[in-house]
């Protein structure tokens, strides 16, 4: 992502959903489904890769779940029947995930796009380790063909930026 859809996202994310959702999605490269599937009795976040998976940067995948009083769209522990982290109006009083829609209207139809955040974590840390598809597979939960192709693009990237650092010496 460049630097104006970082600061971009930043903006529109003004809410305490909005902000846990991009959260989510930036530094687990979580999936809007896992997202929305996110219950307070998980022990780990279900995100990128098994549950007891370690994050790249090695510290345990959990989330943190304080209490959050006051805020509508965010479950806090032990406030009705909804188990899930994220509910609203329509999924406060049963027990199922708020729905696709839920996250198109807080987020997409905003011009914010989980999957392309989600790509930019998996291409920075296919960057970081040095393109390395065995690692990627299993910490982002991805086919080895889809591991392969983040690999290639931050391969490329690597070797356009050893070319200019070449050239301009």
């Amino acid at each position: 992502m460049t630097d104006a859809e970082v600061l971009a996202v930043q903006r529109i994310a003004v809410t305490p959903a909005q902000r846990l959702i991009i959260a989510l999605a930036a530094v687990h490269a979580a999936r809007a489904t896992a997202i929305r599937r996110l219950t307070l009795d998980d022990p780990t976040c279900p995100t990128a890769g098994s549950p007891s998976r370690d994050t790249p940067n090695g510290s345990a995948n959990y989330l943190i779940r304080p209490c959050w009083p006051g805020l509508p769209s965010v479950a806090s522990p032990g406030r009705g029947p909804n188990r899930h982290i994220l509910i609203n109006a329509n999924t406060a009083l049963g027990t199922g995930p708020v729905s696709a829609e839920y996250l198109k209207r807080h987020l997409l139809h905003q011009g914010v796009y989980l999957e392309r955040i989600r790509g930019d974590r998996v291409l920075h840390e296919a960057l970081t380790v040095g393109a390395d598809p065995p690692h990627l597979a299993p910490v982002f939960n991805l086919s080895h063909t889809t591991a392969s192709r983040y690999a290639a693009i931050a391969q490329n990237l690597l070797d356009d930026q050893i070319e200019q650092t070449t050239e301009s010496e």
